[in-house]
């Protein structure tokens, strides 16, 4: 398999890597602001509500905080469109990751970004957060685990018109405590 550097050019491999979203939020409430097709984007697209994105991300960030969960286990799994990437095993002791093996029957080189705390997918989510709202026809999600906060998947993209790819998203499964 060749590494994802050899598969998308570096303009796109930065943006899917950044990646991980259609025109809602985690409760799936869309923005009220639809954006006319003469802008460049597909029929019937709707901006993100970018403030209730972040209000979100706060309240996710605020509960893993108060969670206060420092050891903990979970599979990740990555689409950087159009490569789907292994899933791994990030296993993280005392806030720091101690181990990325690939999952069961998953074969390939771990992601650039399966090697990561929560607390490094809060801050990938806040980069890519402010990286979208300036773009033109931008498409995100994020959705956050109800107890604790901690990200079970986001995804992010473009909904320009004549755009296939270019889009990512990252899932959390499995996530456990020792």
């Amino acid at each position: 398999m060749l590494p994802l550097s050899q598969l998308l050019p570096p303009a796109l491999l930065a943006f899917a890597l950044t990646a991980c979203v259609p025109a809602q939020h985690a409760t799936g409430a869309a923005s009220e602001t639809a954006v006319p097709l003469a802008t460049g984007c597909v029929s019937g697209y709707t901006r993100p509500d970018f403030a209730a994105l972040e209000r979100d991300l706060a309240a996710a960030r605020a509960k893993w905080k108060a969670a206060n969960v420092r050891d903990y286990s979970y599979d990740f799994a990555q689409i950087a469109a159009p490569v789907l990437l292994p899933t791994t095993r990030v296993t993280v002791r005392g806030g720091t990751v101690q181990g990325v093996t690939l999952a069961a029957g998953q074969a390939g080189q771990p992601s650039a970004q399966a090697r990561a705390t929560v607390e490094d997918r809060f801050a990938s989510i806040t980069q890519a957060l402010a990286a979208q709202k300036d773009r033109p026809c931008p498409a995100v999600q994020a959705e956050y685990d109800p107890r604790d906060g901690h990200p079970t998947r986001f995804y992010s993209g473009s909904r320009e018109a004549n755009i296939a790819d270019g889009w990512g998203e990252w899932k959390i499964t499995n996530f456990t405590r020792p």
